[in-house]
């Protein structure tokens, strides 16, 4: 009941505002929020409950940005109906059918404008305790340049799938015991950006600050000879002073270009799970659908940008 109001009063405005006055709004909002959202990632947050809300905000950014486009494409058509000089009376004619569809839609796309306009308010509203807190963190230290424009994320174009990537790497799954070791499975057809995207994740520092040791791993490096120990059988990505001790959180990394004997995975996963301490996980990368039986969680599928 909270939202009716914010969602009336913004209902009622829409039929007293331009669409540019809108879209300028819209716009305002996702620059707030975008900017919370920065500032927050430029810590090392370590909060569950708080790394949580920042995925939420994200969430509802990209919603944001969708509607945004929606928006402007909107206007562009509208602008196009004028020039060619497209009669408003008749656009919205009742006795026409497929116009009084066309209207219809157009009103659908409206009332979910107001959702996500309401939503970011709302978000915004609620966060002035989520920048409070998360202004008590410190500031992550910051990569070389070259590395940014190498493989800035907003250039990258996959934040959506990059930010569930750290999430899983980052949060436990709560409903396996202590011993649980998890495991994502990402799969995708040749050059889709399957390396790239673990690369990617790989070098984010929330990642390097949560894994004492990340180690890449590809399908000649697994035999059944070097397996029972896991030692000098991997590429080393990144390592801390203190990695090589015992309690050490490690993340694997396992690209193949096809599929792995049943029982050598079944070896390897259990051999991780004796050597690596509580909280480390596993990435395995491959074109077969069949590795997404090796998973603890939900596959993620890439499929090559339209």
């Amino acid at each position: 009941q909270n939202h009716i109001f914010p969602y009336q009063k913004y209902s009622e405005s829409v039929t007293t505002t331009t669409e540019e006055e809108r879209l300028d709004n819209l716009q305002w909002l996702l620059l707030r929020v975008r900017i919370i959202i920065e500032d927050a990632e430029e810590r090392h947050v370590t909060n569950q409950d708080m790394l949580h809300q920042l995925n939420i905000l994200r969430k509802e950014m990209y919603r944001g940005y969708y509607t945004l486009d929606t928006f402007r494409f909107r206007a562009h058509d509208v602008k196009k109906e004028k020039d060619h000089g497209v009669s408003y009376s008749f656009i919205l004619s009742k006795f026409n059918h497929a116009k009084r569809v066309c209207f219809r839609s157009d009103s659908d796309e409206r009332v979910k404008e107001l959702k996500v306009v309401v939503s970011l308010e709302t978000i915004i509203g609620d966060a002035n305790e989520f920048i409070k807190l998360s202004s008590t963190y410190p500031c992550l230290s910051r990569q070389p340049h070259s590395m940014y424009l190498l493989l800035d994320k907003c250039m990258f174009g996959r934040q959506m799938e990059m930010e569930c990537v750290i999430n899983f790497l980052l949060h436990g799954e709560i409903t396996y015991g202590a011993d649980h070791l998890g495991v994502l499975p990402i799969i995708g057809p040749g050059k889709v950006g399957k390396s790239t995207l673990v690369e990617h994740a790989c070098i984010d520092e929330r990642v390097r600050s949560h894994f004492s040791q990340i180690v890449f791993f590809s399908k000649d490096g697994l035999t059944h000879g070097n397996i029972v120990t896991l030692k000098d059988c991997g590429t080393t990505k990144h390592q801390t002073d203190d990695a090589l001790g015992g309690s050490k959180r490690r993340l694997v990394v396992v690209e193949l270009d096809g599929e792995i004997d049943q029982g050598l995975w079944e070896r390897f996963y259990s051999a991780s799970k004796s050597c690596f301490a509580y909280g480390s996980k596993i990435i395995i990368t491959s074109r077969s659908d069949k590795i997404a039986s090796f998973g603890t969680t939900q596959p993620h599928k890439l499929v090559p940008d339209s």
